[in-house]
């Protein structure tokens, strides 16, 4: 099957729609199984949603609760559902290429493409 553009934007649109919903969804960072840090999105997460890209409202900085290079993303919605994996390498753009326990991780690109 092959989208086009505008189905691809409504398919993003859904999945921030998802988002949307309740309370604050949640960017969850891991350094291969452990949990690094949690970022809570902003609602509604959605700066724009154009050729099939949806970029994020950039969320503020928390803290983190283990220390390395994060090799895995994943966002929840607000019940704690997964909605998705994100290649750390290029969907996510962070301060720092490390985590470090303790210390502020500050998330300052963040996209998803279909």
């Amino acid at each position: 099957m092959i989208l086009s553009v505008d189905a691809k934007n409504a398919a993003l649109q859904g999945i921030a729609n998802k988002l949307n919903e309740g309370t604050n969804s949640v960017l969850s960072l891991f350094i291969g199984e452990t949990l690094a840090a949690e970022i809570a999105l902003l609602n509604p997460v959605q700066a724009s949603i154009a050729n099939a890209v949806m970029t994020f409202k950039v969320p503020p900085k928390a803290l983190a609760i283990a220390s390395g290079v994060p090799t895995a993303a994943k966002i929840l919605d607000a019940s704690g559902t997964l909605i998705a994996t994100l290649d750390v390498a290029t969907e996510l753009t962070l301060d720092k290429a490390q985590i470090y326990q303790g210390g502020y991780v500050t998330l300052t690109a963040l996209t998803m493409g279909v």
